[in-house]
């Protein structure tokens, strides 16, 4: 090729279109850094947490043990024959693993050294802790898949510009961006789910065209499998696949597909029926739970030293059901999918596409989407932050765009203009997002209860002065076992679990931080009113932290006053007062 040539290649052939697609993609990278920049502050829960510390554990040799005492734990591993040792962390029985490899994964990929000192140095504002940036980089990461996977399935059900505004619009989505943000493994559930209609995809093109479609079904098997293993309720999409291979006329199609998915789901649920007789371990009580129900609250059974299982209420389990499907049907499907896209994907129902291929994807899409909202509703307690629309949300928008592109062709005004019309829609996707940029950046990392800094002091000073496997406790647990690196016991909902506790293991400290004390009803308290109602037996506690006067037979009887709402208890037996 001559230089004239490449001149014109460089300018009017394919040169051309490569260079706006680089200019395309360094942009979207680029905003990409800069909404994490501006708008990351590190994990936002709990939930989040207990399975960033058990891909710590994993990636540390430990296997599938978390370093999160919950008395609960406590008391079934007990009752099926398994005594306390301080030196060997808990099974995790709450969750499935596959988030928590993905972490672990990515931690592997990380020189040892860098490790060490992700998890070591204390954070110095306005930067933050080193190992919450692997989370975010992670998710990020899995997002830009995701956008990969949406351009390349929207290229198959209909044409390449659906693929890019699919996949350009799913990157400017401040929803999806919100989930990111929050690491909480929503877009690795995303991927999944698109590489499960990419299988499902190909595997009805091959029923169409008469070719062999058997190793599609397998495929597609083995997602549904990883699925169930990222958040047990999306396990419900076999049934949904194994449906449409019967309305393709493959019931052989959805046996095969069941075997692999159990396959790859048969091993957890070996483990978990091998250490406490059911196939999700204690997430199967999410049936019964519903976070802010004070009679069925996730995080009091957890902090109970019992191994009773909470009862069953039908009228419970059918109202919560019904509320999560009100609020996906209200909020979280117009808000995570984008109101435009969304508004085209239901739009787009009146329409039937040329491809009959397409139309059938989306009808068992929409079932899916179905089926995952009630799934979902019904199963999970509440505390999660992955929502089934948040992760539906590239084929919603696949969907959307697909129809978007049918109006514009057949618009007699705009069809002679459909690049400003595409860029039109791109920009009302990406002004929510937008308008969180102009934000002033924050500072990073203050945001109670989590205090990176405090916990890694917290594990410097238990491991000077409370043994080689020091007992302690806080009231955010998964927060203190992640940037302290040490066991840590969850605070036991009474006292009476507290003493019993001290008992199996004496306890050196206990954290309690704004998520405690920060609730709007301990003003009351300041008044001399201790309601047992609501703080139960710890309103002696609460009250003498205020009065400076703790109960004597409370082995914590030394407290140390942070700020107003930030206290650590001290056991003076274990550890020497020193001057403040």
């Amino acid at each position: 090729m001559n230089f004239q040539n490449w001149i014109h290649w460089l300018e009017q052939g394919r040169g051309a279109r490569w260079l706006a697609g680089a200019a395309g993609v360094l942009a979207l990278l680029l905003l990409s850094g800069t909404v994490a920049f501006k708008q990351f502050h590190g994990p936002r829960s709990e939930e989040t947490l207990r399975q960033a510390d058990l891909g710590r554990s994993i990636a540390a040799g430990r296997g599938f043990r978390t370093s999160i005492n919950y008395p609960q734990v406590h008391a079934v591993l007990e009752r099926e024959g398994q005594l306390f040792d301080e030196s060997m962390p808990f099974p995790d029985l709450y969750h499935p693993p596959l988030y928590a490899l993905t972490i672990a994964g990515a931690l592997a990929l990380l020189p040892d050294a860098t490790v060490d000192r992700l998890f070591s140095q204390a954070p110095a504002p306005p930067d933050g802790f080193g190992a919450d940036y692997v989370l975010l980089g992670l998710n990020m990461v899995l997002l830009w898949i995701a956008a990969g996977l949406t351009w390349w399935l929207g290229r198959r059900l209909f044409d390449p510009v659906v693929g890019v505004v699919g996949a350009v619009a799913l990157l400017v989505s401040t929803s999806v961006w919100s989930h990111v943000l929050a690491v909480d493994g929503t877009p690795l559930a995303m991927v999944l789910l698109l590489v499960l209609f990419l299988c499902l995809t190909a595997a009805d093109e091959a029923v169409e065209n008469k070719r062999r479609d058997w190793i599609w079904w397998g495929g597609a098997g083995i997602v549904v499998g990883l699925l169930f293993l990222t958040d047990y309720p999306l396990g419900i999409l076999g049934l949904v696949v194994a449906g449409h291979a019967v309305w393709c006329r493959r019931a052989a199609g959805a046996a095969w597909m069941l075997v692999a998915a159990l396959f790859v789901a048969g091993p957890w649920m070996l483990r978990n029926m091998e250490l406490v007789g059911s196939p999700v371990a204690l997430a199967g009580q999410d049936l019964a739970l519903r976070s802010g129900d004070p009679t069925a609250e996730p995080v009091e059974w957890r902090t109970t030293l019992s191994a009773e299982a909470p009862a069953l209420s039908i009228d419970k389990l059918g109202n919560k059901t019904l509320t999560a499907v009100r609020e996906a049907l209200r909020d979280g499907l117009w808000s995570d999918g984008g109101l435009f896209m969304t508004a085209f994907f239901v739009a787009g129902w009146l329409y039937r596409f040329r491809r009959d291929t397409t139309n059938r994807l989306r009808t068992t899409f929409a079932v899916a989407l179905g089926v995952m909202i009630v799934a979902q509703g019904l199963m999970n307690s509440g505390e999660g932050e992955r929502i089934a629309t948040a992760v539906a949300a590239p084929l919603i928008i696949i969907f959307g765009a697909g129809f978007f592109t049918v109006l514009v062709g057949s618009s007699a005004a705009i069809k002679h203009h459909p690049r400003w019309a595409v860029v039109g829609l791109l920009f009302l996707q990406l002004v929510p997002l937008g308008h969180d940029l102009f934000e002033p950046r924050r500072v990073h990392f203050s945001y109670p209860p989590y205090y990176p800094s405090f916990f890694l002091g917290m594990s410097g000073e238990m491991s000077r002065r409370g043994g080689e496997h020091p007992g302690w406790m806080a009231d955010v647990p998964a927060g203190a076992a992640w940037y302290s690196g040490q066991r840590v016991w969850a605070q036991p909902n009474t006292l009476r679990d507290f003493y019993a506790v001290h008992v199996e293991q004496g306890l050196v400290s206990l954290v309690l931080t704004p998520h405690t004390l920060d609730r709007p009803y301990f003003a009351e308290l300041a008044g001399g009113a201790v309601s047992t109602t609501r703080f139960g037996e710890w309103g002696r506690i609460y009250t003498g932290l205020l009065s400076g006067r703790m109960p004597r037979e409370f082995p914590l009887g030394h407290a140390q006053k942070l700020s107003d709402n930030f206290y650590v208890l001290i056991n003076p037996r274990r550890i020497p007062l020193r001057g403040n």
